[in-house]
């Protein structure tokens, strides 16, 4: 992975410039007074779901109907009963693996743990040379060239990537400084395809 061209997708809620003292920015923080609001779980669990809808829509446009994670590791932090009413999210917890196939269906399982610091894993998709990366503070990496290819010291960028985030509430921050061109997807297939076969 290449980490000077990820993309960073958060709660739109950083879009507005809060300070991190004003914004929450982990399970963790359900409870506490955020902008003179309590923030609750009920709150939590829709930025959460974005998150899911926007990977799944996302692994969906790179034609990826199975991911692995990778680099997993168990952060020894146990699931939440109170969260976790049917117990689903305790089940992924006990099986889940390095180098495990997952789909689209079982990722949904599989995001909370990693959004929730139960687990951490890199999910990934051979053929699209897609990789999810996730941070700290709800910040999540996504590492593709369906979305940016470099072309020498310039960068261009597939904006359908932003269409995917904002659909979900979520938006797009642009690593680097060497951006010389955004394109949709239609435009920047018919570029890709033309670089490929020079």
């Amino acid at each position: 992975m290449n980490d000077n061209w990820t993309i960073n997708t958060f709660p739109i809620l950083k879009e507005k410039n809060y300070r991190w003292s004003n914004s929450w920015t982990s399970m963790s923080d359900i409870g506490r007074v955020y902008q003179g609001k309590i923030f609750t779980y009920k709150e939590y669990k829709k930025t959460e779901q974005s998150y899911i809808n926007f990977f799944v829509k996302l692994f969906k446009y790179v034609h990826a109907h199975k991911v692995k994670i990778i680099q997993f590791s168990d952060l020894k932090f146990p699931v939440r009963a109170t969260y976790d009413r049917n117990g689903k999210l305790r089940e992924w917890y006990e099986k889940i693996d390095n180098n495990m196939s997952l789909s689209l269906d079982e990722i949904q399982y599989v995001i909370p743990l990693i959004l929730r610091e139960n687990i951490y894993g890199v999910l990934y998709h051979k053929k699209s040379k897609t990789y999810i990366h996730f941070g700290y503070d709800y910040y999540v990496y996504v590492n593709s060239p369906r979305f940016y290819f470099l072309q020498g010291e310039q960068a261009v960028f597939n904006t359908d990537l932003d269409q995917l985030a904002s659909h979900n509430g979520l938006f797009v921050e642009y690593e680097g400084t060497r951006i010389t061109q955004k394109m949709d997807g239609e435009e920047y297939a018919k570029f890709l395809a033309q670089e490929c076969n020079t």
